[in-house]
């Protein structure tokens, strides 16, 4: 019986050729190259994020006594963000100690920086860029500061530019807004707005406005002291307007006069 072709057909015969071993080499790259994307990967997905970043707050604390920084958790984290929950920061001598429901950061090229904060209100933005250049937006809740003798909550938007290589703020603009507010010493301001303008290490209060429980239109200056910027003086100058009448009047002080003179305990 005659043999067919397959059978006759020496062993190897039609089988793939064993591979060079520069073609080993080859593969070898190519699976190498993509058992360490999935490395990567599996890092930058899996990682304890949320962990890390809480870790790195309580470094940051750590290495400036100073500063009593606390936080419920940290959540929503990610190699490039995270939002801290329940944050609270102060010192001694502050008058203020912020406490804000949530803070979100995120990091980037472009923005630099994004921060969010929820400070019980509508929440406030900051964008920070490569150039130095910031903008912020958004509303503050006063109840944040930590006191029961601040109350209310303002508008407030600020743009400027920080020169990182000096740690140094160039210039910026700020403005304030707050329908309803009540500082220390029960002063309650209806309908206030301010404007500031910082330029090369001076302040000028660029307008100041009051609805009740006077009207006031008024400008003014302050003597910037970065060390201590709540003694930093003031003095201010415009008028009071009651029914057809206004009166000129002029008046100064130290900034930190707004937020009463007792600091918080040490």
């Amino acid at each position: 019986m005659p043999m067919s072709t397959e059978q006759t057909r020496p062993a190897g015969d039609g089988a793939a050729p064993c591979p060079r071993p520069g073609g080993w080499l080859g593969l070898g790259k190519a699976g190498l190259a993509a058992l360490c994307v999935g490395l990567v990967a599996g890092l930058v997905l899996y990682l304890p994020w949320d962990t890390i970043w809480d870790l790195g707050l309580k470094r940051y604390g750590a290495s400036h006594p100073g500063l009593r920084m606390s936080w419920q958790n940290v959540d929503r984290a990610g190699p490039l963000g995270f939002r801290v929950n329940g944050f609270s920061v102060e010192a001694p001598g502050w008058s203020v100690s912020p406490r804000m429901q949530w803070v979100d950061v995120r990091l980037g090229v472009t923005p630099l920086l994004a921060l969010r904060v929820d400070s019980g209100g509508r929440e406030a933005r900051l964008l920070f860029f490569d150039s130095g250049v910031f903008d912020i937006q958004g509303q503050v809740n006063l109840a944040c500061l930590g006191r029961r003798d601040i109350q209310g909550s303002v508008d407030l938007r600020s743009e400027g530019r920080f020169l990182r290589e000096q740690g140094l703020l160039e210039k910026g603009l700020l403005d304030l807004r707050g329908t309803s507010l009540t500082l220390p010493g029960s002063l309650w301001l209806g309908d206030a707005a301010l404007a500031l303008e910082y330029q090369q290490g001076s302040l000028r209060i660029r307008s100041f406005t009051l609805r009740e429980p006077v009207q006031v239109r008024a400008e003014g200056t302050v003597s910037v002291r970065p060390d201590d910027l709540l003694r930093s003086p003031y003095i201010v100058s415009g008028e009071l307007i009651r029914g057809h009448g206004t009166f000129p009047f002029t008046a100064e002080g130290a900034l930190g006069d707004f937020l009463g003179q007792a600091s918080l305990p040490e």
